[in-house]
């Protein structure tokens, strides 16, 4: 069941109702059936795999915490939970790439062929099993204790708004808070609501009407010239962004009108003025779940120069990786990785530039050049992030340079156009955001009237330059 859809439009109200109607005792046992009526909704027998890394972890977690006196025993439980967890991400997400890096090597050893079965990948396994992980990590370290409550644990893994594309929480954060009593409020209907229209604004109105330019040019990138080439990478790099926080704000306003507060996910990324501040502000749930969980118990920036910079690049293929089963991503999460250590070591140097162009004395011009490169260096990554394969990657950063011509005949430009418009408005939006004008604030100073018809101006918008044939949202596959 997508957010963008019209079953979730009557599911997300009925069951708001239902839950505000129940006693207190009753609210946790039936989200917990809601949640679980959701993601079945998608592929019904991969409920089971959710099931087993909830028995799995629960257990393992209360288990470790009973024989925490014994180190040996608890790291036993430890281990074997995890290797549950990694395992299952093994077998649905990374087998097929793992039989065909055999099957390469073998042809070339003269080997027999390996054959690998095509399974399905279940939706936001990545998403649901590093929270698992996580909550058994920091049970595990003893930062958290381990819940009694197999319903509530339950819960806090299939929480609806989240479960299938994040954030990706934290225990410390979300038991609390599900176990709390919560009252239906005007206010939380009222600020979950906006967020969740303005969510689905930058979904289907943005991200997927940029998605028939992008997809058409790397679907097929010999097809295209320099320019095209340049738009179309151009138009997922906003797709992308407004694919995945238009998710992230539809999850989090759901679960504000249930006065439970998710962790924010983006914070305006593209006005970085570094690579490591563009990481600090994207898919935030996650860049701080590896910092906490891979970065920092390999030594994180405590070491030399050299553990230092495998540390890093580590820690960002390891991210790639987590991403999908493609060498593309190997090379995107490696590339990052590099974007962050070059980034180190040549502030000296871009610092002495600045003194020397007396750009240091414009820190307003300074800041305006330091956002375009962090930006062109983020697009230029997203080449691989999206590319079919690594061939395709590499040609389409040499179509870049090209001065031949593409036929834009098939493409929807007009819709491409709406995209666009709607781009300069988030533009606009964001802009006000990052500099202080916080829009929430200026818009509330505005008359009643006026934000019931930007409201109405939002809905018309979603209704008719909405692109409902790009449905599914990107980091569903992840």
């Amino acid at each position: 069941m997508l957010f963008n859809s019209i079953e979730f439009l009557i599911f997300f109200p009925v069951v708001i109702a239902v839950y505000f109607l129940l006693p207190y005792k009753l609210r946790r046992y039936f989200l917990l059936a809601a949640s679980c009526f959701f993601y079945m909704s998608f592929i019904p027998k991969y409920m089971l795999i959710l099931l087993f890394t909830t028995v799995v972890d629960y257990t393992g977690a209360r288990l470790i915490e009973k024989y925490r006196e014994r180190r040996r025993l608890a790291k036993t439980f430890f281990i074997i939970a995890l290797c549950c967890n990694i395992g299952l991400l093994v077998w649905f997400k990374y087998l097929g790439v793992i039989g065909d890096t055999i099957n390469f090597f073998g042809k070339m050893l003269s080997l027999k062929t390996v054959v690998v079965p095509e399974i399905a990948l279940p939706i936001g396994i990545s998403f649901h099993t590093f929270q698992s992980m996580g909550y058994l990590i920091d049970t595990y370290t003893g930062k958290e204790k381990a819940e009694k409550s197999f319903i509530d644990f339950a819960l806090f893994l299939m929480f609806f708004p989240q479960l299938v594309a994040g954030p990706i929480e934290r225990s410390r954060n979300l038991f609390s808070q599900l176990k709390a009593n919560h009252d239906l409020k005007a206010e939380n209907v009222s600020l979950g609501g906006r967020r969740m229209l303005w969510g689905m604004f930058k979904k289907v109105v943005v991200a997927d009407n940029l998605a028939l330019f992008a997809d058409a040019m790397f679907d097929h990138p010999a097809d295209f010239g320099g320019f095209g080439t340049l738009i179309g990478v151009l138009c997922f790099t906003v797709q992308i962004y407004c694919d995945f926080s238009g998710y992230s704000d539809i999850a989090i306003g759901c679960a504000k009108v249930m006065d439970i507060d998710l962790m924010k996910n983006f914070d305006t990324p593209y006005f970085s003025h570094t690579v490591p501040e563009f990481w600090r502000r994207w898919h935030i749930s996650l860049s701080t779940w590896f910092r906490d969980y891979v970065y920092i118990p390999l030594g994180g920036n405590r070491v030399s120069k050299p553990r230092w910079v495998f540390n890093q690049l580590l820690t960002f293929t390891i991210s790639g990786i987590w991403h999908g089963a493609g060498y593309t991503y190997v090379i995107w999460g490696f590339l990052n990785g590099v974007y962050i250590c070059i980034s180190r070591f040549v502030k000296p140097l871009k610092d002495k530039i600045a003194d020397v162009t007396r750009l240091s004395k414009l820190p307003k011009v300074r800041g305006a050049i330091q956002i375009l490169v962090t930006f062109a260096l983020t697009v230029f990554s997203w080449i691989f992030f999206r590319a079919n394969s690594v061939s395709d990657s590499f040609l389409i950063v040499g179509r870049l340079f090209a001065k031949t011509s593409a036929d834009y005949s098939s493409v929807p430009i007009l819709r491409v156009y709406v995209a666009i418009g709607a781009v300069l408005l988030l533009f606009i939006a964001e802009v006000l955001e990052n500099y202080g004008k916080r829009v929430a604030a200026f818009f509330f100073r505005m008359p009643h009237l006026v934000r019931v018809l930007v409201y109405a101006l939002m809905v018309a918008g979603i209704v008719l330059f909405g692109a409902y044939d790009n449905k599914a949202f990107i980091y569903f596959q992840f």
